[in-house]
Formats: structure tokens, sequence, C-alpha cells
């Protein structure tokens, strides 16, 4: 007699719906966007912020460092973004799948039968 899916089933197609949800929602500011005090600018806005109002050569070094700080932003941004699109499988794997392992052992051992005692 087949078995109904498990519960299993529907918290994996749960995560994988929120994985969507999540990605369908952060991937269009995953390219070079930067979270500054709340707002949302791009790469070349916060250079040119930064840097806007010097000349010379005290530009050329503003923009190059600045740059450099951005996109190393840019990359822990991007990273924090993936892992919170990623956090249902990521719980998924860490706690359901343990927990299940161990009860399926738990139901194992208890349907075993036990050995006569010798006397």
């Amino acid at each position: 007699m087949p078995s109904a899916p498990g519960a299993s089933r529907y918290v994996a197609l749960f995560a994988a719906a929120v994985v969507l949800a999540m990605t369908w929602k952060v991937y269009p500011l995953f390219k070079d966007t930067l979270r500054i005090d709340g707002r949302v600018v791009s790469l070349d806005d916060y250079v040119a912020e930064a840097c806007g109002e010097r000349v010379g050569p005290l530009a050329t070094s503003c923009r190059e460092a600045t740059l450099e700080h951005g996109r190393r932003l840019v990359a822990s941004q991007q990273a924090k973004a993936l892992l919170m699109v990623e956090a249902p499988l990521i719980a998924y794997l860490v706690v359901y799948l343990p927990y299940r392992s161990i009860v399926r052992r738990l139901d194992r051992s208890r349907a075993r039968p036990s050995a006569p005692l010798s006397p």
C-alpha cells in the first residue's frame, strides 16, 4: 500500500517556493546596487556622491578608493542576500533531515523483535 507524501516533501516544496519568491524579489537588486543608510543606490551613484565635489588628482584617488570600497560592499551585500534567499533550504537540510533520520532510527529499533532470554 503506497504511503501518503510525508511532511518532508511539503517542507521541501515550501522551501523551494520561498527561494523562488525571494529570488524574484532580490534578483533585480543583485547587480551593482548598495544599501546605504536604508537607501538603495547604484555603485556609480555611490562613487559620484562620495567624490562629487573634488577635482584634480584628489578626485582620481578618491574615485579609485571609493570604487574599491563600493565593490567590497556590493560583494558583501550580495553574499547576505544570497544567504537570505537560501536560508529555507539550509534550515531544511540542517534541522529537518537530521530530525527525520533520528526518528527513523528510533522507529526501526522499536520495531525489532527482542531476542528471547536464555535460561
